[in-house]
């Protein structure tokens, strides 16, 4: 990337980022994730990975501490393909749905996390392993 574009979207991204906070703290929330919004759909446009991640993230925290459990899922999801390492993500958001009480959609991205691990070659592989076979013991069976 450009080291001028990436100056330019670093510092949108810091602008955006602050202006959802002070607009949270003034209880516009709403207008909060207008503004990400916004952004998300300005670095999709341009092909910004790594800041659609850093802004999604961001608004599902929002999302979270809003109690807004639709768009928490909704902006997890929209970072996943940007995750830099999927595998994880998967797994996290895996954690979302079931919290939410999507059992299906949650056991398919645990099977996704589950197949994408590697050969339990580091201990983050095998951590990883352990929680999804901990929540899905017969998930072997599906892979």
């Amino acid at each position: 990337m450009c080291e001028a574009v990436e100056q330019r979207w670093s510092e949108r991204v810091r602008v955006v980022i602050k202006q959802s906070l002070e607009l949270t703290r003034t209880a516009q929330i709403e207008q909060a994730f207008v503004v990400l919004d916004a952004a998300i759909a300005e670095a999709i446009l341009e092909h910004q990975g790594e800041w659609i991640l850093t802004l999604c993230r961001h608004a599902a925290v929002l999302a979270h501490a809003k109690g807004d459990r639709r768009r928490e899922i909704e902006y997890t999801k929209q970072a996943l393909p940007h995750a830099k390492d999927y595998r994880f993500a998967a797994y996290n958001f895996a954690q979302l749905l079931l919290r939410d009480g999507q059992v299906d959609l949650a056991q398919r991205y645990a099977i996704e996390a589950y197949r994408l691990r590697t050969a339990s070659e580091t201990e983050a592989d095998r951590d990883l392993t352990a929680a999804i076979i901990k929540q899905w013991p017969n998930i072997a069976e599906h892979c």
